[in-house]
């Protein structure tokens, strides 16, 4: 889809979207916008990557937080089908980690899952118009977090970022893997990995150490 094109023209419009009663309103929020054509739904990325690519979806409406790969990670696979694919992610958590992956990723859009239709209408409206949106929540978190000397795209892998927010989040290397689909040893690995960046040689040290890195 070109930046210019003008949001009157029907817009081919994917939602990824696992949980279902959100997915739902998607839908029918969506079916009552005449500008919008809804080319599919999935529930988790590895089926709206199948529809990308059946598809050819020209707007993305994406969960942050999806079950196995995560919301940023679909939008960045899409984009190698679809370069020219634009993204709102949706959410209902806004922890420093996510805000700092989301800045960091290229994605068009952000907005929490609370927000009135009204802000989803003029946040979708502004991605295909060309645009950039991001919720005010947003643009506080980023503004609080001022410049960081380092990024964490930057020190960590994406996989490891996942891996983090699951630590930080207090689950275990098991529960780690069931939800992202890796072995226990996989994802001791990656924690291995992790705190050597970021230089920690125990758990708590690198709860504390990732604090100081503005991360929750």
């Amino acid at each position: 889809m070109n930046p210019g094109k003008n949001i009157t023209t029907s817009v081919r419009t994917l939602v990824v979207e696992d949980q279902g009663m959100f997915r739902a309103f998607l839908l029918r929020w969506l079916a009552g916008q005449p500008q919008f054509n809804v080319v599919g739904s999935a529930a988790s990325a590895e089926e709206g990557l199948k529809l990308v690519r059946e598809q050819e979806p020209d707007l993305l409406m994406v969960d942050l937080h999806l079950p196995g790969i995560d919301g940023l990670e679909l939008v960045r696979a899409a984009r190698q089908i679809r370069p020219q694919v634009r993204s709102l992610i949706l959410t209902s958590l806004t922890d420093p980690l996510a805000v700092t992956r989301i800045r960091e990723s290229g994605v068009e859009g952000y907005l929490e899952k609370d927000a009135s239709p009204e802000e989803l209408g003029e946040a979708v409206n502004t991605v295909i118009a060309g645009r950039e949106y991001f919720s005010r929540r947003f643009r506080e978190a980023i503004a609080r977090e001022g410049p960081k000397p380092l990024a964490v795209g930057k020190i960590l892998s994406r996989r490891e970022q996942e891996v983090l927010t699951q630590v930080l989040a207090g689950r275990s290397s098991k529960e780690i893997g069931e939800l992202i689909k890796l072995s226990s040893r996989t994802v001791e690995f990656h924690r291995a990995n992790i705190m050597e960046k970021i230089g920690a040689s125990s758990l708590a040290e690198l709860i504390a150490n990732a604090r100081q890195l503005g991360l929750r």
